[in-house]
């Protein structure tokens, strides 16, 4: 009954997928010829290469996902890190966030992870849709799996978030009994696995869901209680060969923009398919032309058919009739090829304008020189117009990071966190709560500038009314704002002292000042300041004076000893 169930639901996905994917195969020919269309299926290469007679579109998806690559999720730069989800957060948890962001960042470099997200960026720009897999390996790294547009289907929950996923996938028989084992097949599997002649000749059907469990008791660790259901269902043999569970969603599918309800997303290139059409007619069109103008037509005599030479540096003898008559002559090649070039010009300006081209020219050109001022100002009015897509890809983006974070922590790769990260979930289990995902890359940044911009306003503006009063200057906790910039603008962690360093660093800098000015005194303290007349009050007694003085510099009291941290294993501590 289960079963049915699960083909049922599978069948009613690809029904609701179904009108997705004459749009994919149709962008397929202009924007990703090279685009596998099915698994095991490689495109005609002739077919493709006689369907484009304009390679604009194509060139503008390539420069796109490099763009992504280079200035969204750039592999020589650390593009994303980890903070509190908690505005008030200590500086011992927003460290501890940091260094494991930089731990993420390298062993994301070290993994598989940027060959395959610059697949599913491919898919992104060019079908609209592009969809990842994080898992990890055997020997404890992370993997990652591009699984292309067409080969899996997706729904979406109440609240617009994809939980449910089905993707359809062949394996060879030493494939299958890798992940599955020999027992596990269903008996068709089993029989091709053993009477096969090489174990990588043959191809096995597999579906792979991944979906909410409905019934779960979450004291349970075990696979079978996990929140997400995982279950490998063979199409060949009709039977489930492997169910399983994660902890956290191990599909990501991220859209270039959004397409009404569907959980599947809009291309750029559906925006200026016509014009991507006429670019290819209007390309043929001036190649004709071209064709035309080095090779014309020519108009001849019918008595003249076979002695007109039009070799390089042929010789013709015409007779003075013919020359009276004007034969031989170039004939109809009178086509206006500026009118077409302007025609496809704009065409190919239309369609670099929806793949977002001129915004990643910008910063590619180093022939125009522009102040400082009109880079910030063309680049804050061409990102403004990418906000929309990159809003939605860090939407789409945080089940994978959380994933990440998460595989990462039960690993061991993170150092032991302190007790500031740890919280309580609704059935008061202790765990680490999931951090807060910034984004470091170029666009992310053009984007967060204007916080930036505003507090260097706000001190702009401060220097400047310094002469109004020096006490405006308390308005501003200097710690904080000089942490909080230095790490919106990423600077790394590990320059930044912990503040209790720094508190230390001041106190014995005070004391050696202090130790200074007695021993310029002649062992004498140094004399106490005169206090402020006017709006102040009265002066102090000497002995209120004294007293206050000896208050000020009186060490601090000791602090209290509060309960001892929990003890923990840092695999066992959950997310919450």
């Amino acid at each position: 009954m289960e079963h049915d169930s699960l083909l049922s639901t599978y069948n009613a996905l690809r029904a609701a997928r179904a009108p997705w994917e004459g749009w994919w195969d149709t962008l397929r020919h202009y924007v990703l010829p090279s685009r596998l269309h099915e698994e095991q299926s490689v495109p005609d290469a002739a077919q493709s290469a006689n369907a484009l007679g304009d390679t604009t579109a194509v060139e503008a998806c390539q420069k796109l996902a490099g763009g992504h690559m280079s200035y969204i999720c750039p592999s020589n730069e650390m593009w994303f890190k980890w903070t509190s989800a908690t505005p008030q957060a200590s500086d011992e948890a927003e460290s501890w966030y940091a260094r494991c962001s930089e731990i993420a960042n390298r062993e994301l470099a070290l993994s598989n992870f940027y060959t395959e997200l610059h697949e599913c960026f491919l898919d992104r720009v060019g079908l609209g849709t592009g969809s990842l897999f994080c898992g990890h390996t055997r020997n404890g790294h992370l993997l990652f799996r591009h699984i292309p547009c067409g080969q899996f289907v997706c729904a979406e929950n109440d609240e617009g978030v994809i939980d449910t996923y089905m993707r359809e996938f062949t394996f060879t028989p030493h494939q299958a009994v890798s992940q599955f084992g020999l027992k596990a097949l269903g008996p068709r599997a089993r029989s091709l696995a053993e009477s096969a002649r090489s174990e990588h000749e043959g191809c096995l059907r597999f579906l792979h869901i991944v979906r909410p469990r409905a019934k779960r008791d979450p004291r349970k660790e075990s696979a079978r209680h996990m929140p997400w259901q995982s279950i490998y269902y063979s199409l060949d043999d009709s039977c489930v060969v492997e169910e399983s569970g994660y902890r956290e969603m191990p599909y990501m599918v991220t859209r270039f923009l959004k397409w009404g309800d569907s959980p599947y997303g809009l291309a750029p290139a559906r925006l200026v398919y016509p014009d991507i059409r006429q670019a290819q007619f209007l390309n043929k069109i001036l190649d004709m032309l071209g064709e035309v103008a080095a090779f014309p037509r020519i108009l001849e005599l019918a008595n003249q058919v076979g002695e007109v030479d039009l070799r390089a540096g042929g010789r013709t003898l015409i007779s003075p009739d013919s020359a009276s008559l004007g034969f031989p002559r170039e004939w109809a090649t009178q086509g206006r090829y500026d009118v077409g070039l302007d025609r496809l010009r704009s065409k190919q300006d239309a369609i670099n304008r929806a793949f977002f081209v001129p915004m990643l020219e910008l910063w590619n050109d180093t022939k125009n020189r522009m102040t400082a001022a009109e880079v910030y100002a063309r680049e804050n009015e061409r990102v403004m117009l990418f906000s929309p897509s990159f809003t939605l890809f860090t939407c789409d983006f945080r089940p994978l990071m959380e994933r990440v974070f998460a595989q990462l922590f039960r690993l061991g790769k993170f150092p032991k966190p302190p007790a500031s990260v740890l919280s309580t979930d609704p059935r008061g289990e202790l765990g680490v709560s999931e951090p807060h995902v910034v984004y470091q890359g170029r666009i992310a940044m053009v984007l967060r500038r204007m916080r930036s911009e505003g507090m260097e306003r706000m001190l702009q503006r401060l220097q400047n009314m310094l002469p109004l009063g020096a006490e405006l200057t308390d308005h501003v906790d200097a710690d904080r704002l000089f942490r909080l910039s230095a790490r919106l603008d990423g600077v790394p962690e590990e320059l930044l002292r912990p503040e209790h360093q720094v508190k230390r660093l001041r106190r014995e800098r005070e004391q050696q000042a202090a130790a200074m000015a007695t021993a310029a005194t002649g062992g004498e303290p140094p004399a106490a300041p005169a206090m402020p007349t006017g709006d102040a009050g009265p002066p102090l007694p000497d002995a209120a004076l004294s007293a206050l003085l000896a208050e000020e510099t009186a060490p601090a009291p000791p602090r209290k000893q509060g309960r001892p941290r929990p003890k923990y294993q840092q695999a066992d501590l959950p997310l919450v």
